[in-house]
């Protein structure tokens, strides 16, 4: 899992900024879990079929996903 935090040092939840990355990354055609107390986790469950270009192809989503909200 991935935990989505407003700053490293306070680790206060950011259940909103999770939300947006976690709809851009279903434009994006990649399906995340999302859970946690706070709704601010990120489950990542691939499917035991994944391959490399699966893998490349996740990464390029994600990467991107979390990169638009915050411009």
């Amino acid at each position: 899992g991935v935990e989505i935090v407003t700053d490293r040092e306070s680790k206060t939840p950011n259940p909103e900024l999770t939300a947006k990355i976690h709809e851009k990354t279903k434009v994006y055609g990649i399906l995340l879990g999302k859970g946690g107390r706070f709704g601010n986790v990120f489950r990542i469950q691939p499917p035991m079929c994944l391959n490399a270009e699966d893998v490349w192809f996740a990464l390029d989503v994600i990467d991107r996903s979390f990169q638009e909200p915050l411009l």
